[in-house]
């Protein structure tokens, strides 16, 4: 086997001791994965490189909580606003009768059970 160059500076490759499909530049330091092709046509065999690329310093990301507004299920801005719905409709449907049954009590209304003769 005849000895390969880099095809980025012509400096000596050598072969990974991890993989024996690396070749690393001795001089640039860049790894090249190492590919025979045979050609029945012609009958030779073809060496072919392929850069190896770095590894990237990959950290995933980290989702992000969703800004808690306090209308979400079971927020508490949801609660208090059902517990003022609940006195505004109790007021709406009972209002007029207990304001009546108040000036009844305090003499604001006359009954004709309060008249005299």
């Amino acid at each position: 086997m005849k000895e390969i160059k880099c095809p980025s500076c012509g400096g000596p490759l050598r072969i990974d001791t991890k993989n024996p499909n690396i070749e690393i530049c001795d001089q640039c330091n860049k790894k090249y994965a190492v590919e025979s092709i045979y050609s029945q046509a012609t009958g030779k065999e073809k060496i072919e490189l392929r850069l190896v690329p770095e590894r990237m310093a990959y950290e995933p990301v980290k989702k992000k909580e969703p800004k808690k507004t306090g209308w979400e299920p079971y927020g508490w801005k949801r609660g208090v606003a059902l517990v003022i719905l609940f006195f505004v409709l109790m007021g709406i449907m009972y209002g007029p009768k207990i304001y009546r049954r108040y000036q009844m009590d305090h003499g604001g209304i006359t009954t004709e059970s309060q008249k005299e003769p």
